[in-house]
């Protein structure tokens, strides 16, 4: 029998009891919905705290320190050899000082970091939210960035207006860095700001290395280290420690986050799968209920000719109809929903000074697993009521019937 008229025929016979069939796609579309909500709510977030962990090169960056050690220096002659070390990319230093900031009659503790290039900020995720980087080549007051929190105190209500501004400000060099073993206080430095980062921690600014020569400083408080591959991570962090200095790998927090959330991923799912159970067992009812009723229709399809391959592919197409319309209804559904939770939220967030972030990621591979599922399902939900239409026979029904 030609294909064409066995789904204009399943088509048909599906909207012959309107009610039945939109109530069976509801049920399939609440547990597609609910399936597709709650888990890209899962990847969402798992994407939006990994990202605020790592930045863009979680997996390429090793931080490393003395840890505990005070026998073990970061001075330049041992960052000379980390930077021969294969599979090493870049090398990022960092030294932290301390400092004390004024305006007007108040004061606070910043934290000061000396930093080799602006490179680092990027590395560190740093986020700038007025102005720009820190220039490679300065002339004049020495450029500096500050946090959102250092220039709070600055200037509560426009802190895009401090660009350009220049500050005054103590650097205290702590005894852990210092060439003479004791905390030194060097007053007065002027520095002019160039950029504002996005961060509300503790009072921060970030300068260029070459701009603390005065300190005397001659070693670090850590590295950054960019590799070329991650699948070399565990070698050259073998390598470094080797040197008596300590790793801290970002992949593996990482990592670790992600083991959390396919377990929450999983609990989530968990819940939508439960709804789509229900939703399969209303499914199952209807085609069961739908066979019923049509036993006469079904002899007489027989005696007229169809065969019994082409009843049973009848209710099977009737069956993959449903997982195939429930499943795209209730994936723009999940989706919906989705977008509007996190309109709500993002809402919420800005009016809290927040920035609005995308709580809900809609993976392409996931949206096509899920319509796939919607249709297996659909096709084994039909597989026992086309199986027994098709073993109707034609005469048991003209004589009982």
């Amino acid at each position: 029998m030609d294909r064409l008229f066995v789904l204009k025929l399943a088509y048909r016979n599906l909207l012959l009891h309107k009610m039945r069939t939109i109530l069976t796609l509801i049920g399939i579309v609440i547990g597609i919905s609910a399936v597709v909500f709650l888990v890209s709510f899962s990847t969402g977030i798992q994407r939006l705290v990994t990202s605020q962990i790592s930045g863009a090169n979680a997996y390429l960056l090793i931080d490393v320190g003395t840890g505990d050690s005070q026998v073990v220096k970061l001075n330049n002659a041992l960052v000379a050899k980390v930077k021969e070390i294969a599979g090493i990319k870049q090398i990022e230093t960092v030294a932290d000082f301390g400092g004390k900031a004024k305006n007007s009659d108040k004061s606070t503790d910043i934290a000061v970091f000396a930093v080799s290039s602006g490179t680092y900020l990027d590395w560190a995720g740093k986020k700038i939210q007025y102005g720009q980087n820190l220039p490679a080549n300065q002339a004049g007051s020495p450029a500096a960035l500050i946090n959102s929190s250092y220039a709070t105190f600055l200037n509560n209500k426009k802190p895009e207006s401090l660009i350009g501004q220049k500050e005054t400000i103590d650097v205290i060099l702590p005894k852990e860095l210092s060439p003479t073993g004791t905390d030194q206080t060097f007053a007065g430095k002027e520095f002019t700001i160039v950029g504002i980062v996005k961060d509300d921690a503790s009072p921060s600014l970030y300068s260029n290395t070459a701009n603390f020569t005065y300190t005397g400083a001659d070693v670090f408080s850590q590295l950054e280290v960019m590799i070329n591959d991650r699948t070399q991570a565990d070698t050259i962090r073998k390598e470094i420690e080797a040197y008596g200095l300590k790793t801290d790998y970002t992949g593996d927090t990482v990592g670790q986050i992600q083991q959390f959330f396919k377990v929450f991923e999983l609990v989530l799912g968990s819940f939508g799968l439960i709804a789509l159970i229900v939703a399969l067992l209303g499914m199952f009812n209807t085609l069961t209920i739908s066979l019923l009723e049509r036993i006469k229709e079904v002899a007489l399809m027989q005696i007229f000719g169809m065969s019994k391959r082409d009843v049973r592919n009848l209710f099977l197409t009737e069956a993959v109809f449903l997982g195939l319309f429930g499943g795209i209804i209730g994936i723009a559904w999940g989706m919906t929903l989705g977008k509007i939770a996190n309109t709500i939220l993002n809402y919420f967030a800005v009016r809290a000074g927040s920035e609005a972030v995308s709580i809900f990621y809609y993976a392409p591979w996931f949206i096509i697993a899920v319509l796939a599922a919607a249709l297996f399902i659909g096709f084994v939900t039909g597989l026992y009521p086309s199986n027994r239409a098709s073993r109707v026979s034609p005469l048991d029904v003209l004589r009982y019937e």
